[in-house]
């Protein structure tokens, strides 16, 4: 089948704004992003403290796989708010985690997601954004302080080393590989098969290991194996750029190599002060470890006609759990950008 991204609903976008970083499509919530003049968002389904997922139910039932019936009024209470859902990202742990440690009860989990794709595409949802993180995503704090006292997320992986065993013993790193192998080469097919485009995610923070568990997405190489483990047009990055400044990689670079292979699927737009060790994200007129104006230029120059979302940004003064003001600034900002580089 073919892809839904290449579909005439979406073959002749334009690299534009969108949002995500949330999982419950309120009706307040989708007229407030299509106010701020955005019309694409993607939404996360997988419970996280650091974005805005702290609800009592998911907007999606089951704990092994999304049915075609549930997907599909998804999209269309999106639609119906005039906006269009290009992604879900990030599938909750219990649909894959056997999967990702090679433990019993892996190959029952692989049907589910094999099942998961088939509906999505059935229900004509195009990207599915998934992260390779079994132990999750660490921050050292949730509240360090930048301009104007407002709240960011840091890492100091001095603060990790005396943390225990997420998975009661160290794995090695051909284990994890052997087990992404068995994963990617079995979804592959059915992606193709439903013209859904798999997006894979960094790990954050990309370090060698977190909690006994190899980090295996934290370098360039890294992806570069990822993506050639199987020839396809329907497996490419969720290109986050304050994950990928954390690895400390030339991020132009990455774009010269992945942008003319068409594996840029969409980006996640935030700005940290630096690679890993240590590092803090920051507001996006700050001075970082990339240029905003300079990194929207390439992408443009590239041809990429995906959306750019804002990622993780500060907490302002009066924001709620989703950081709406800091989010408006953030879109506004990117939106500024394009619309003086279209004008060159």
């Amino acid at each position: 089948m073919k892809r839904l991204l290449l579909s005439e609903k979406y073959r002749d976008l334009p690299m534009r704004p969108g949002f995500g970083s949330f999982m419950q499509p309120t009706a307040e919530r989708l007229q407030f992003i299509k106010q701020l003049g955005v019309d694409d968002i993607l939404l996360n389904m997988y419970r996280n403290q650091l974005i805005d997922t702290d609800y009592a139910t998911l907007p999606l039932q089951g704990d092994h796989q999304w049915e075609f019936s549930d997907l599909l009024l998804l999209r269309k209470k999106v639609e119906d708010a005039d906006l269009r859902l290009l992604a879900l990202e990030n599938m909750p742990f219990s649909f894959y985690d056997k999967i990702m440690m090679g433990q019993p009860g892996k190959e029952d989990q692989l049907e589910h997601v094999r099942q998961t794709i088939h509906n999505m595409g059935r229900a004509g949802i195009p990207v599915l954004g998934y992260a390779w993180t079994p132990s999750g995503v660490w921050r050292s704090s949730t509240t360090f302080k930048i301009r104007g006292g407002a709240e960011a997320m840091s890492v100091d992986l001095d603060d990790f080393k005396n943390a225990p065993l997420t998975h009661g013993r160290v794995y090695t790193e051909e284990e994890m590989w052997d087990n992404y192998q068995y994963f990617i080469e079995a979804v592959v097919p059915v992606a193709e098969e439903s013209g859904v485009t798999l997006a894979l995610h960094p790990n954050d923070p990309p370090t060698q290991l977190l909690g006994g568990v190899p980090q295996l997405f934290r370098s360039f190489e890294a992806f570069k194996k990822a993506m050639d483990m199987v020839e396809t047009e329907n497996h490419g990055l969720q290109f986050c750029l304050g994950s990928w400044s954390e690895m400390g990689e030339d991020l132009y670079e990455v774009m010269d190599h992945f942008g003319p292979m068409r594996k840029l699927i969409y980006v996640h737009f935030q700005v940290v002060s630096g690679p890993v060790p240590k590092f803090h994200e920051i507001f996006i007129d700050e001075p970082g470890y990339y240029d905003p104006v300079e990194m929207l230029k390439k992408l443009k120059a590239h041809g990429f006609n995906g959306m750019i979302m804002p990622g993780h940004v500060p907490k302002v003064v009066g924001d709620g759990p989703w950081k709406e003001r800091a989010r408006a600034y953030t879109i506004g900002y990117i939106k500024g950008i394009m619309s003086a580089i279209d004008q060159v």
